[in-house]
């Protein structure tokens, strides 16, 4: 049995832990001493974590990123979220009343980026592709890349290009600028209602002061982004390039006659350019802190949901976040074939003047080229949404004991009074 005179942890996320109000020798354990902490040292009581790894399907974007994200108040499987961290017994509801100090709202994304070329082949494939930096329809069309009979032969190889992590931070920038963080008290009042880009948290940054030149291995990376595609459905899958090509022939065997492509095997495309870090969003000059401050703490109410949610305000913003999010750039399907032009785009001409090569034959002549300007788009990495509480557990006596404090119009250090439950303390 507790007496009063044990000695008092003050780390503890508990006022009081488990005391009565009148206990004597309470000191930094009671809301005097509590509020008066450093913000830094009040604990996260609660959080709720969302973690997304790109790229989803747009219906998915749609059920879960649309006009309204409410992290907190969702259960604990969400639709195109692959991973839901809570401190919650049941997301967004208090089993114990809560002085609440702050709060935060963090976006991350994958600690590094890179982009490297390769090419479209359909699941379906047996066999890899004679993966080359570039090739011609020539080359498609006289199986220069893939045997006849294969699925390549059904559904050609087209050049595409895997983005890794720069699509989790470009939608994490979009959504901290699409959406308005809003938090809704006694039905209709507004606690917090501004730009989320203006409360919420960026990390990590690239703030290295030297750094050398880096490189990450391609393939476990190309890995991860096919099995995920195969998971969600797509009809085609990335291929790293493993050859360069030197030119073409036309009359040498086994040509007979048709154009293909002559390749150079090659390791140069085993290894990407990275860079380590993401968006400094904030730049020093806005809200670099991982958690907001409220100006007096609020009494958050056991059982009532706690209102904490993102409203879309900028459709612009919203849209390029949606985009980036995609398996189908926002395009539609399970696959992003991207052309750099709406109207212009697909294969080249052709002609006598057009496109011609001059071939690798022994008697050099000039066959006509076409080549695919359109390209597929893959993607990966993680996007991680996160909204924290900070602040103390207030145990049914001292609940009571702050709400009398504000009735009686007791003064205290740091607590003037309570307006109400969930009310502020003013």
């Amino acid at each position: 049995m507790k007496t009063g005179t044990e000695k008092i942890n003050t780390a503890s996320r508990f006022i009081g832990l488990g005391y009565a109000p009148d206990s004597p020798g309470l000191g930094a354990a009671g809301p005097d001493g509590m509020l008066q902490c450093g913000f830094t040292q009040v604990p996260v009581i609660e959080y709720v974590t969302w973690t997304c790894s790109l790229p989803l399907t747009d219906a998915e974007i749609t059920s879960t990123f649309g006009d309204e994200v409410d992290v907190l108040q969702n259960p604990k499987t969400v639709i195109g979220v692959d991973s839901v961290d809570s401190s919650f017994v049941m997301n967004g509801l208090l089993q114990c009343d809560m002085l609440c100090i702050g709060f935060g709202v963090h976006v991350f994304g994958e600690p590094f980026s890179f982009t490297t070329i390769g090419n479209s082949i359909p699941t379906n494939s047996t066999h890899p592709i004679w993966s080359s930096d570039t090739f011609t329809q020539n080359d498609v069309a006289n199986f220069a890349l893939a045997p006849t009979g294969t699925p390549q032969e059904l559904a050609p190889p087209q050049p595409a290009i895997l983005e890794w992590g720069f699509p989790a931070w470009e939608a994490a920038w979009e959504f901290a600028n699409a959406y308005q963080t809003q938090w809704i008290m006694q039905q209709r009042y507004l606690l917090i209602n501004e730009l989320t880009a203006d409360v919420c948290y960026f990390g990590p940054y690239a703030e290295a002061v030297a750094a050398g030149t880096s490189e990450v291995a391609v393939q476990p990376y190309a890995l991860s982004a096919n099995t995920r595609y195969r998971n969600k459905g797509s009809g085609s899958i990335f291929q790293p390039v493993g050859a360069r090509r030197v030119g073409s022939l036309t009359t040498a065997a086994p040509a007979s006659g048709s154009n293909i492509g002559v390749f150079h095997p090659t390791r140069d495309f085993d290894l990407a350019p990275v860079t380590h870090g993401g968006l400094r969003n904030q730049g020093g000059f806005a809200n670099g802190h991982p958690f907001r401050k409220l100006r007096q703490p609020v009494l958050l109410e056991k059982g009532v949901p706690i209102g904490i949610l993102f409203r879309v305000q900028d459709e612009t913003h919203q849209k390029a976040m949606q985009r980036y999010m995609s398996i189908s750039e926002s395009l539609g399907g399970l696959t992003a074939l991207v052309p750099f032009d709406a109207q212009v785009n697909g294969l080249t001409g052709t002609g006598p003047t057009v496109g011609v090569e001059l071939t690798a034959d022994t008697t050099i002549t000039g066959a006509e080229q076409q080549v695919n300007t359109d390209r597929v788009m893959y993607k990966g990495g993680a996007f991680k949404l996160a909204v924290l509480i900070k602040g103390f557990e207030v145990w049914g006596a001292w609940k009571q004991y702050i709400v009398q404090s504000w009735q009686s119009q007791v003064s205290m250090p740091g607590v003037a009074g309570v307006a109400a439950p969930m009310g502020m303390l003013r």
